[in-house]
């Protein structure tokens, strides 16, 4: 048997060889190819001109590094220091950027240019792009939320309760100086009027007619050990520091504006929620953003972010940012029970959508044997006149209309029972959609298809925490992670690859 160990001695593996073009090694069903496809075919430069205050050299190629940025997302790489690497490493990178390697601070300022304010435009874009595409029935439209932590302090929280709660023992400090110092002043025919509460703009008053006896009196401030400050000294002190305090307590109250009831010190624009995610077991609140999706065809067509942790008062500026970027309604906007309510029943109504949104209590309406055996559940009544007729022939007789808005009947065994005719009726009517064949293949697909859209992106995507602060920053991130998913379900799609 012979073998041939030949090896020229003249031949080096780390020399110079063809081909030098790196298109020759990336295959034809490579992602970066499909990536190239849809690029080229949006209008992408209207969204990367250069700042008309732009001084010294120019950058990097916008469009390049718009390519580098959102590949890296289909890829799911995400970090900048990550960015960075690929675009030095990764040879399908360097064919789609022409070896373009910007550092990973020059990558951040780009963003910081061009993506902060105008990422939006880009994933809009590119989803109107698929939408034609791929033919996307925009009719349905499935909606669900979830809750994702910031990476602010999980410890420096700012609770509402708490701030006036220590506003409210100050005003009471307050009143308690200004008492004192109504006797302390009597001979100069001042009297400061106490109140329940108090501004900085009435403590400064009193801060000005202080200097001026200070200065009257020629009184030196002193501090230290052994020193004995004088009255005015004192209540000078003590108006000084009401007022920072006022300030800082409505300060705080301004931060959390009049939806929230809390906010992170360290990501001012993060609440306080319960996370899926409690190692803990303990219901331990921590800061977050309540972000909302839909889905149609599994792609991402909308998504928002809320400081508000309901979902339910989401979902109308959710459904009027869907309107402003597309200019129409979904037919029918599917969501679980979170989003179903009287309000938001109206809203749908208002705009011509079918009500296909469960209720707090729809599972148990629909299920539970002893409520729908209940002579008196109201979904069993029949409206007769200003009455209701039971199953059983018992009238529940129309008493009032109370403070809610709700009417209210008197039983046979003379109790009373609130119904609200108006929703009752939007309940009905949501069972029957949601009941009907239509109903449980949309039920079935809301389930498969958001839900699965939010597992692909925190176990695939490995998006459990924002690695940025603040609102729009937050926005921008989840807006290339939503782009990342969108192009890798579309290469998935092109490939019949099944992650």
């Amino acid at each position: 048997m012979q073998t041939n160990n030949h090896i020229p001695n003249y031949f080096k593996s780390k020399q110079l060889k063809l081909p030098l073009s790196l298109e020759i090694k990336i295959p034809f069903d490579s992602e970066v190819r499909t990536f190239d496809e849809v690029f080229s075919k949006l209008e992408i430069d209207k969204y990367l001109k250069y700042p008309k205050d732009t001084r010294g050299r120019i950058g990097y190629n916008p469009h390049q590094m718009l390519k580098l940025i959102l590949f890296c997302q289909m890829e799911k790489i995400q970090t900048l220091r990550d960015l960075a690497k690929a675009a030095r490493n990764d040879i399908r990178i360097m064919w789609l950027t022409d070896e373009l390697m910007p550092s990973h601070q020059t990558i951040k300022t780009f963003m910081d240019k061009y993506l902060v304010n105008g990422i939006d435009n880009i994933f809009y874009e590119l989803t109107k792009y698929l939408i034609k595409e791929e033919n996307i029935d925009t009719n349905n439209l499935f909606i669900d939320g979830t809750k994702i932590e910031s990476v602010a302090n999980k410890y420096s929280f700012t609770w509402r309760g708490s701030v006036e709660k220590f506003r409210d023992k100050l005003y009471k400090k307050i009143s308690k100086l200004l008492t004192e110092l109504n006797l302390r002043y009597q001979e100069s025919d001042m009297l400061f009027n106490t109140h329940e509460t108090y501004d900085a703009t009435y403590l400064f008053k009193i801060k000005n007619f202080l200097d001026k006896e200070i200065k009257l009196h020629k009184i030196n401030f002193v501090a230290g050990k052994g020193k004995r400050k004088a009255p005015l000294q004192r209540d000078y002190e003590h108006i000084l520091d009401y007022i920072t305090k006022l300030n800082e307590y409505q300060n705080h109250l301004d931060i959390m504006g009049p939806d929230r009831n809390s906010y992170a010190k360290t990501d001012k624009s993060a609440t306080f929620m319960h996370m899926k995610e409690d190692h803990m077991r303990n219901s331990q609140l921590k800061p977050g953003y309540n972000i909302q999706i839909g889905v149609a065809d599994e792609y991402i067509l909308h998504m928002d972010i809320y400081q508000d942790r309901s979902d339910y008062k989401t979902f109308i500026p959710f459904l009027e940012g869907l309107k402003q970027s597309y200019g129409y309604y979904p037919k029918y906007p599917v969501a679980d029970a979170g989003y179903g309510g009287l309000v938001n029943y109206m809203y749908l109504k208002l705009n011509h959508m079918e009500l296909f949104q469960k209720y707090t209590m729809y599972s148990k309406d629909t299920h539970d044997k002893k409520r729908m055996n209940d002579p008196y559940f109201a979904l069993n009544l029949i409206k007769e006149g200003d009455d209701f007729k039971s199953p059983n022939g018992d009238v529940l007789k129309y008493v009032h209309k109370n403070k809610k808005g709700n009417e209210v009947y008197e039983l046979p065994n003379g109790k009373q029972k609130e119904i609200n005719n108006e929703n009752l009726e939007y309940q009905k009517e949501v069972i029957k959609n949601l009941k009907s064949p239509l109903g449980i293949d949309l039920r079935n697909q809301r389930s498969i298809q958001v839900e699965g859209a939010f597992g692909v992106i925190k176990e695939a995507f490995n998006v459990r925490r924002f690695r940025r602060r603040g609102t729009v920053n937050v926005k921008m991130e989840f807006f290339l992670t939503a782009i990342g998913y969108n192009l890798r379900k579309y290469y998935n799609k092109k490939y019949r690859i099944t992650e």
